[in-house]
């Protein structure tokens, strides 16, 4: 997901660089003449694109998304999955089949009760090529006879969900997935009420009336460019654990504008950029936090230079990471030892996360090693290269790239020109395989090191380094059937080390930040550092 956070998962952050990051929190008593001494003032800080959760994509959509409604399971402030919808599940001896049982009493906001018939709705129309969105890999792939659906190729009742009775769910997976129950607690997985959503059409989820909630809260007031204003829901099956009782989501883009609001009292959470940082960082109200994303430089493989592995490995190097984080960026991210993120679970049993069991493969920074290794790929390609890396073109964007380039001269020798295109553009000169070497980023979906990793499978729409690779191939293939969950551990370890240390196919940089004002009266507000952001359930006002 983009972050910010994202602005899509898979589109924002794949495609971010450099950008500014930055959250904001803070909660205060009825500010902006709320009335009521119980409301926290939000800044989203961006549009609210898409609340039909079968489509949208962004981070926004989904902050909103993710406190009106609940899936199967709810992610908790420790990044794990908690019952919510269903209060039970049963998982086969081989892994494969996974039975929900649903709460007794859980209820739409009309009161029509959330059945399992309306997850089963919902799934299959995040799946159905006519109605899906760009997330429905997210569900298909996993889902046996999902793929086969979205491609046209079967139908809905080759699908393995099965509903016997209204509170039971039954489903059958294409292999054995650890971390399928969290998935069901991701926005794409939410449940529809099928007769509400058909009676809406078009109109569906386009204003505050044409949705139904089952989440903490419900929303009475909704404008995609201006915010929206949610009131705690008093049939949520968890009420007890809903404090507070309103949130004004409003929509401040301008970064000077959501501070001045926030020092007023008008907003109780706003996101700061790097240029906020030094202002703030002393004040109690500041806080940072640190994603589940990495951002990497792409070697385009198609290009001659960067097929020589020395001349990749010297530019995945010849940087500080650190100071590329810490003096550059100045946001909470900090500088990469690996691919996949600090404090992402290893992808086996126990409680290690996968920088626990694997880490700092990148390494010191060691310009001596780095000049080495450039000046042998020098020498094997026959010729001084020509280099240009290919960047965004904001402000934090340039400062990124203008750094990348002094270090290069520095430690390599070589000044490598810089290409600063607008975001979009940028993206589709990628997809063109028009460039040398790039930045870009991921965030992650799940809480699971594959996340990261089948990214970079021959496969892959998000492959952009054009790398093909049998045994990195065979290595996720086969970790993605590992019903062992230790051996299945051990492989990624394995893909990560090929993708990185071996190939040098990338070349992680650092993870991201976040950095906010979080008024010191708002308690328990949580950020989760993937999937969705911000979870307002059981945060409280003093």
């Amino acid at each position: 997901m983009l972050v910010g956070v994202l602005a899509t998962s898979v589109a924002l952050a794949s495609c971010g660089v450099f950008q500014d990051s930055g959250g904001g929190q803070q909660g205060g008593n009825g500010g902006g003449g709320s009335g009521d001494a119980n409301t926290l003032n939000f800044n989203l800080q961006a549009d609210i694109p898409d609340l039909n959760s079968t489509t949208t994509t962004d981070s926004v959509s989904f902050d909103v998304l993710i406190n009106v409604m609940v899936g199967l399971d709810r992610i908790d402030n420790n990044e794990q999955p908690q019952p919510a919808m269903a209060e039970d599940v049963q998982i086969s001896d081989d892994e494969l089949t996974y039975t929900f049982t649903l709460r007794d009493g859980v209820q739409w906001s009309n009161g029509a009760p959330v059945t399992s018939q309306d997850f089963k709705y919902a799934w299959l129309r995040a799946m159905d090529p006519d109605t899906a969105g760009q997330y429905s890999f997210i569900i298909t792939e996993y889902i046996e006879g999902g793929t086969e659906f979205n491609a046209g190729e079967g139908s809905e009742d080759d699908v393995a969900i099965e509903t016997p009775d209204d509170q039971t769910l039954e489903v059958t997976l294409t292999r054995p997935t650890p971390y399928f129950v969290g998935l069901t607690a991701f926005i794409t997985y939410l449940p529809q009420n099928q007769e509400f959503t058909e009676e809406q059409g078009d109109d569906y989820a386009q204003s505050a009336d044409a949705i139904l909630y089952n989440g903490p809260y419900t929303m009475s007031e909704f404008n995609p460019a201006r915010g929206a204003t949610l009131d705690k829901n008093g049939d949520y099956w968890d009420k007890g654990e809903v404090k507070i009782n309103k949130v004004n989501a409003r929509v401040v883009k301008e970064e000077d504008t959501a501070v001045n609001l926030y020092e007023s009292g008008e907003l109780d959470v706003t996101e700061i950029g790097s240029d906020f940082v030094d202002q703030f960082q002393d004040d109690e109200a500041f806080n940072q936090i640190t994603l589940f994303a990495t951002f990497y430089l792409t070697f385009n493989q198609e290009d001659e230079t960067f097929q020589n592995e020395n001349i990749r490995k010297a530019f995945q190097i010849g940087y500080d990471r650190e100071a590329l984080a810490n003096q550059i960026l100045n946001d909470g991210s900090i500088g990469a030892e690996g691919y996949v993120p600090p404090g992402m679970d290893a992808g086996g049993e126990g409680d290690d996360t996968f920088r626990d069991v694997a880490p700092n493969i990148l390494g010191d920074v060691n310009a001596d090693e780095a000049r080495q290794l450039y000046e042998q790929g020098v020498e094997e390609l026959g010729e001084e290269p020509q280099i240009e890396l290919l960047s965004d073109d904001t402000t934090q964007a340039r400062d990124g790239a203008t750094f990348l380039q002094s270090q290069f001269e520095e430690n390599l020798g070589i000044q490598v020109e810089i290409n600063t295109q607008p975001f979009d553009q940028r993206l589709q000169l990628e997809e063109d395989g028009d460039f040398q070497m790039s930045v870009g980023g991921w965030i992650g979906d799940y809480n699971d090191p594959m996340t990261f990793l089948d990214l970079w499978t021959s496969d892959s729409a998000f492959n952009n380094a054009a790398f093909e690779n049998e045994e990195y191939d065979q290595i996720i293939a086969d970790a993605k059937e590992e019903s062992d969950f230790a051996a299945r551990q051990e492989m990624l370890i394995e893909a990560e080390g090929l993708l990185i240390k071996e190939q040098a196919v990338i070349g992680p940089m650092y993870h991201l930040g976040e950095s906010r004002l979080i008024r010191p009266s708002v308690q328990d507000l949580h950020f989760h550092p993937y999937g969705s952001g911000v979870d307002f359930k059981g945060a409280s006002l003093e």
